[in-house]
């Protein structure tokens, strides 16, 4: 049973797959605070339904804002080389100024599901 489903990019898709990628960083908000521990998460190509995996949740980090998310995560998890100084400019890419500057972040560690 998938508690949840969200699209990723095609690269991030791959590495995921390839188990080079085990936490996916999301805004904290209604949908992502109702995830837990143990739950499964599809996640499937933007514009490719047909292209997914299935993940276990295993674990959860809340980070305060998007200065906590710099400072504490783990960028060798990423799927391409990340430092903090173009983490913020990615994530404003991804969510919107607006939004990164407001929100809570949550990491979602996983295992594939067989």
């Amino acid at each position: 049973m998938v508690n949840f489903s969200y699209h990723v990019y095609e690269d991030v898709y791959e590495s995921m797959k390839k188990g080079t990628k085990r936490i996916e960083i999301r805004l904290y908000n209604e949908k992502s605070s109702r995830i837990k521990i143990g739950d499964i998460i599809k996640f499937s190509v933007l514009n490719n339904e047909e292209k997914y995996i299935m993940v276990r949740v295993t674990d959860l980090i809340i980070y305060k804002d998007v200065n906590d998310l710099v400072k504490r995560y783990n960028f060798n998890m990423s799927t391409k080389t990340y430092n903090k100084e173009n983490i913020i400019e990615v994530l404003y890419k991804i969510f919107g100024k607006e939004k990164v500057d407001t929100h809570k972040f949550i990491g979602i560690s996983f295992e594939l599901v067989k």
